[in-house]
This record gives structure tokens, sequence and C-alpha cells, in this order.
């Protein structure tokens, strides 16, 4: 029994004095670890740079190599240790490797270095990329219901690869996002590659590229449904350029959206197609509309035209005056030499993209040389508008009164007309190649509500072009001509005249034409003038001209011309070009004018 105590008494003292050692080994351990983790100067990090240098490519080679390997993208880490470092030069042949691939070069050798210096690491990679892959074979298939489509015969023009040329994946990888995105643009949602192989033969540098897409099924359009209370639901079909059933293509969607925000209707336009739950194969379109705020704009404006001199101008917009979808507005101008009250109502009809009705009503007054001439007219009038068409036939009404040096008239007309605009260029504002003509064609007789009977055709057109970088050559032109017994029987305003900032430069606004036995110019039955134009770029916004215009408004076509020459300096602007103008007349005949102001697109 003592015993027993004996031990247990020992076996008590036995415990407490290991308890008592391990603490301080405890500590001994953690200051022992606590030393060790502090890091020794120059040793297992360095503070010293890294170069990596590549010889033996240049260009896209070059590029594609920095860009993958490793040791050049981890260069600048400050914390990289020389076990790091020597790591990473180990992959660097195989991160050259991977970059030469891709352009055809898998026989690559590859010498490489890497030395300390007095600055840190030179790492040193000399490439001779070897001979590239050629492409031998070339097979691109369609299959599905688009294998049979025209537009998609031809999958290989598509690709920038042929037979016999080198192997370049990047354009292999482009030619196949081309073609997928050629083929679900006319509807095949599901269209994917089912194979997409390139074989490369390193022995013969030969390479075989076999792609299959398939196509699947063609989608189509579904309903399409409107959250909006803005306009009639009608008149909202009427901008969907699609019908329910036809096939669906993804461009007609971003059409619709771009002409319903082009209407000015709307504040907000989001046109969205449920690709992701179509109800079969039919793809539904949900259309979401927010009213603007205020459908009224008003303008002021005090301005001077070098052909009408000084005015005030006031403008009045309706943007959306019915549910219908019609607008209307006013203009009222002021000025020195013109005044008037314009006002014009509109009607969307057919397809409200492009065709309008249009009602009108003008009161003018104008004052130029040795005319005054007062009018009133009203017409309706057709209007066919695309950003490259413009088609407008009329029926005007027209009651002028005039006096042209001693001579007074006054004329009563019912004039039908036609007018056809074309124009193409590759910026409408400021456009480096462009074209743009126009016909118009206006009558009456006097066995229909006139007092006279005339037929009146002009052709004008203009032309721009840019032979050299900085430089662009202007050419523009006027023709036209009145089949009447007397231009007496007309009106001012209906006849030809010439002169000013848009006829013949250098002689004042409508100075050109016929003068009567006073010295007045009452007007010509033809016109004729031309303008050829040099325009240097003299900065980002600057440009700077000189022209030559020659023309003139005539009775007989064997009439001398009048001629102008002349400077100009303009600055380039977002809805155009403002330029200042000095011309010079080189005839004697009508009243100088050297300086004109004008503002606008260039087309």
């Amino acid at each position: 029994m003592n015993n027993n105590v004996l031990r247990s008494c020992w076996g008590s003292r036995h415990i407490r004095l290991p308890s008592i050692l391990s603490l301080r080994y405890r500590i001994l351990i953690l200051c022992f670890l606590f030393f060790l983790s502090v890091p020794c100067g120059g040793y297992g990090e360095t503070d010293l740079t890294l170069d990596v240098s590549v010889q033996g490519v240049t260009g896209k080679l070059y590029d594609n190599i920095m860009a993958r390997l490793r040791i050049n993208i981890f260069r600048k880490n400050s914390s990289l240790t020389e076990t790091e470092i020597r790591r990473l030069h180990r992959l660097a042949k195989t991160d050259i490797q991977s970059a030469l691939a891709p352009y055809g070069y898998y026989a690559a050798t590859i010498t490489s270095s890497l030395t300390g210096t007095d600055s840190g690491w030179q790492a040193t990679y000399l490439v001779t990329p070897g001979e590239q892959v050629h492409i031998t074979e070339l097979s691109i298939e369609l299959t599905g219901e688009g294998a049979s489509l025209p537009a998609l015969a031809e999958p290989q023009r598509l690709f920038d690869l042929q037979t016999g040329a080198p192997l370049n994946q990047v354009l292999y990888e482009d030619g196949k996002m081309a073609l997928l995105r050629e083929v679900r643009k006319l509807g095949f949602l599901d269209a994917s590659f089912s194979v997409h192989e390139i074989r490369i033969n390193r022995d013969t540098r030969e390479a075989q590229i076999q792609l299959v897409l398939e196509t699947g099924p063609r989608y189509l359009f579904g309903s399409v449904t409107s959250v909006q209370d803005i306009i009639h639901d009608e008149l909202l079909q009427r901008f969907v350029p699609w019908e329910e059933g036809d096939y669906y293509i993804p461009r007609e969607v971003l059409d619709l959206q771009r002409d319903l925000n082009r209407s000015d209707y709307f504040s907000s336009v989001i046109v969205q197609a449920d690709t992701a739950h179509p109800d079969g194969l039919s793809v539904p379109v949900k259309i979401r509309l927010e009213p603007l705020q205020t459908y009224n704009r008003y303008s002021f404006g005090v301005g001077y035209a070098t052909d009408t001199r000084a005015y005030v101008r006031v403008d009045w917009l309706n943007r959306l005056l019915n549910k219908r979808g019609h607008r209307a507005n006013s203009s009222l101008l002021l000025g020195e030499r013109e005044s008037h009250l314009a006002v014009n109502y509109r009607i969307p009809v057919a397809d409200p993209r492009y065709n309008t009705l249009r009602l009108s009503g003008l009161l003018n007054r104008e004052l130029w040389e040795d005319t005054k001439t007062s009018s009133y007219s009203a017409g309706v009038g057709y209007e066919y508008l695309t950003p490259e068409y413009h088609l407008d036939i009329s029926l005007e009404t027209l009651n002028e009164s005039y006096e042209i040096g001693t001579t007074k008239g006054k004329s009563e007309l019912l004039m039908p007309g036609v007018l056809g605009s074309w124009a193409i260029a590759d910026d409408l504002v400021n456009p480096a190649n462009g074209l743009r003509a126009s016909v118009s064609l206006v009558g009456a007789s006097d066995y229909l509500l006139s007092d006279a009977s005339f037929l009146k055709v002009r052709a004008d057109g203009k032309i721009i072009v840019t032979p050299i970088t900085d430089f662009r050559l202007i050419g523009r032109g006027a023709i036209g001509a009145i089949l009447v017994d007397s231009i007496e029987d007309i009106p001012p305003t209906l006849r030809f005249y010439a002169g000013g900032q848009n006829s013949v430069r250098g002689y004042s606004y409508r100075s050109l034409g016929p003068q009567d036995s006073s010295g007045s110019v009452v007007g010509g039955r033809y016109l004729l003038t031309g303008s050829i134009e040099l325009e240097r770029r003299l900065s980002e916004f600057w440009r700077g001209a000189v022209f030559y215009d020659v023309g003139n408004a005539m009775d007989d076509v064997a009439v001398d011309l009048a001629h102008g020459v002349g400077v100009g300096v303009g600055v380039a602007l977002p809805f155009g070009q403002a330029r200042l103008e000095l011309a010079y007349p080189l005839s004697d005949d009508g009243s100088v004018q050297y300086v004109s102001i004008s503002i606008g697109a260039d087309l």
C-alpha cells in the first residue's frame, strides 16, 4: 500500500518537472522559428533588375513571343527569387514555341542563356523560327438546312487562307468566327462546328485544315408585342420591317430600334428579341418605349447671312401631336432682305420610316437689287426620304405680287412639281469623297387655274474627291431652262438668277442675269453655273481653299459668262463647316461682293 502511495507521489513529481521544462522549450522553439522567419540580406530574394532580350525575330512574331514569355511578363516583380528566375528561364523555350506555333513555325531553334550581372540578371534568347508549315488541304463544309443557301455557297471567301499559303492560326480563328457570324446573321442561331481540326505533319511541314459547320434549323420571327401608350399599335406595327413567320434576321431587330429612335417620338427605345426562349423556332420580339418629357421645341436666333443680310428667327416644332404620329412645325423669319412665315403639317403614311404626306403654307417677302416680291402659297406633297434618296411630289398654289425696277406684276399659278435627289458619301457632313445630284421639274398651265403656262427644269450636282491626303477637290454646277412664251409671264421667284455665295461668288445675290431698259436685273430663261475648288487640310479643324466660279442667267445661250476667283478659310464642326470667303469678280457685269460667310454640311 505504501509502495503504491510512493509510486503515485513519485509519478506526480515526475509529471510536474517536464511541464516546467516544456514551457522553456516552447519559448526557445518560438524564438528560433521567429529568427528563421526573418529574411537574411542577400539571400533568397533580390532587388536587382531582370532584363529579357529576344533576338532573331521581329514584327508580329516578336510581339507574340514577348506577350507569352512568362519571364518577361513577371520580370518587374521585385519579389522574384533566384530560384523563381531560373524556373521561369527553364520554361522560356516552351513559351517561345507556343508563341511561334500560331504562325506556322513548329521547328524553331532556340538558344538561351541566363547570366548574372552587376545590376541583376540578363536573360537572352536567340530564336531561329525555321521553315513554316504550309497548308496542303483546306476543307470547309456546311451541313444542315443552311448548306443549300446561295449566300453560304462559298464559305472559303470568309477565310484569308488558301492552299499553299503558310499556316496562320490567327487567320484561321478569325475565319471561323466570321463564318459563324455570317450563318447566325441568317437566323441559324444553333450553328456550331462539329469538326474543327488542324492536322500538322512536322516532318513534311504540311498542315491540313478541316472544318464542318452544322447550321441547324433556321429560326423565324414570332409575335411582336409592345409596352407603350404613346402611338397607336397600328402605326408602331408599320415601323416593323418584317412579317411574323419571316426568317429571323438579327440585323432587322437593330434596324427597328434605330428607326424608332430616328422617329423622334420617344425618349427611350428598347427592342429585344428573346432568342433564349423561342416558341419552337419562332423568336418573339418585345418593344419598350418611353415618352418624351416634352414634345414641343422652341428656338430663337439672330444672325447674318451674306445673301439675305441680318435676320431674327423663331422656330417651333411639335414632334408628336397625336397618337397617329402627326407633327407640325412653323418658322418665323424677319430679315433685312427676306421675311417669311412658314407652317408645315406632316402625316406618316404607308411605311412611316420613309413616307410622309405634307401640308404646307407660306407667307413670303423678298428684296434684292431692284426687285421686291410678296407672295403667299399653300400646297400638299408626298415625300419619300431615305439617307440616300429623296423624292417629293407636290401640288402648290402660288399668288405673287412683285416690282422689278419700274415694272409691276401679279401671278396666280397652280403648279404640280417633282423633285428628286440622290447622295452618296463616306460622311454626309464632312466627306472625303461624296456625290450629290438633284433634278426638279415644275410647271403650270393657263388651262388649269393659272394665268400662265410654263415648264421649268433644273439640275444641280456636287462632287467631292480626295486624290491626295489632306487635299480635297470640290466641283459643283447647275443647269436649268424655262419653257415660257415670255419671261415676264412668270414671277421673279420662278426665274433664273446667278450671283451669291452658292452661285458665282464675287457677285452679289441675284445680281447676274438679263436686264430691262432701266438696267434692272429681271431674271432669265436659262441658267448655267459651275465651280472648281481646291481645299487643303491645315490642321485637325482648319481648312484653306482657293476657288474659281463661272456662270450666268440668260435669255440667250450665247451670252457671256461671268467669272470669279477667291480664297477661303474654314473650320470643321460636328454639323459641317463654317467658312469665310474672299471673292473677286473677273467680269464687269454685276455688283461686287468680296466677302461671304457660310455654315453647313459639305453635301
